[in-house]
């Protein structure tokens, strides 16, 4: 049977740059994590824009009220919805730049995530859902970047978001 599986919540882009000391400094004397500095003086730190990065990782916050998910089977019955605060039973957790100073202009974002496309001989079960988490600068943000379903390959698409502002952070 094929399903499809829609993945909503709320989260963030977030688009990491690796610092100098210098560069360090200057945004950490310049407030950057209290928003005392806009988008225009975090760029001319940078030295390009700060949305310009091949840096960037996406995905939805863990933790209560935040992740809905929807299934449907192939012809688009509803065979499965969480409420607004499913959690992983199982998380697969990865750690990522966390061996230097970093900044990360995070995009807090809301909408439809994540979308994918399951083929499986079994009915659906939530608990063979898989969280990816990835934490990022040693803790500052944590994201679910994509869900598994156990031993299943799955077909990914990215959904569409709104933006909601910006969060820096430095490490």
């Amino acid at each position: 049977m094929k399903y499809t599986i829609e993945v909503n919540g709320k989260g963030g882009e977030a688009f990491i740059h690796k610092l100098t000391e210098e560069q360090y400094e200057i945004l950490q004397d310049g407030g950057v994590e209290d928003d005392l500095m806009d988008h225009e003086q975090i760029s001319e730190v940078l030295g390009t824009d700060f949305l310009e990065t091949e840096e960037m990782i996406m995905g939805i916050y863990p933790g209560s009220e935040n992740i809905q998910i929807i299934v449907k089977d192939e012809s688009g019955e509803l065979v499965w919805e969480s409420d607004d605060d499913f959690d992983f039973e199982e998380y697969e957790d990865y750690y990522q730049f966390n061996d230097t100073t970093y900044l990360s202009a995070e995009d807090y974002q809301k909408g439809n995530f994540f979308n994918y496309e399951l083929e499986t001989e079994e009915e659906f079960n939530p608990e063979m859902l898989v969280g990816v988490l990835v934490e990022l600068l040693d803790g500052c943000s944590e994201l679910i970047t994509d869900i598994k379903y156990k031993d299943h390959e799955m077909i990914k698409d990215y959904g569409d978001t709104t933006s909601k502002g910006f969060t820096y952070m430095l490490n």
